[in-house]
């Protein structure tokens, strides 16, 4: 004796590589615009991305100047490569030293765990 079909069955559509309603997506940027080649080529839109990346330089190192940058959204090692001086070895070694998962997030960033990072970060800058 078989079941009555669920009404999730019931509903399938037949196209299953179609997609129904808006594009989700797993990233929590924003994509980036189409942007036609000639238009990439030309001068002021280079000057203009070139602008914008020494602009969050500088607001990064602004921010950087109050503690280090420690807000995970999914990899704690991620967020460390944002502070200068940290790239993807020193990060890894600090989430080492953590003693945590190297793709984890973290754990609560409070005061006490700030400063303790930031002194495990001075420690595997010295190259311990």
């Amino acid at each position: 004796p078989r079941s009555a079909p669920s009404l999730l069955e019931q509903t399938r559509g037949f196209a299953g590589w179609r997609s129904r309603g808006p594009m989700q997506s797993q990233s929590s940027f924003a994509p980036y615009p189409m942007v036609p080649f000639g238009v990439k080529r030309s001068g002021s839109f280079r000057d203009a991305k070139k602008s914008a990346r020494k602009a969050a330089e500088r607001a990064r190192r602004a921010q950087e100047e109050k503690g280090m940058l420690l807000d995970p959204k999914k990899q704690l090692r991620m967020e460390l490569k944002r502070n200068s001086g940290i790239g993807w070895y020193r990060a890894t070694q600090i989430v080492k030293h953590l003693e945590m998962h190297i793709r984890g997030k973290g754990p609560p960033i409070d005061q006490g765990m700030r400063e303790r990072i930031t002194q495990i970060a001075r420690v595997v800058r010295m190259g311990k």
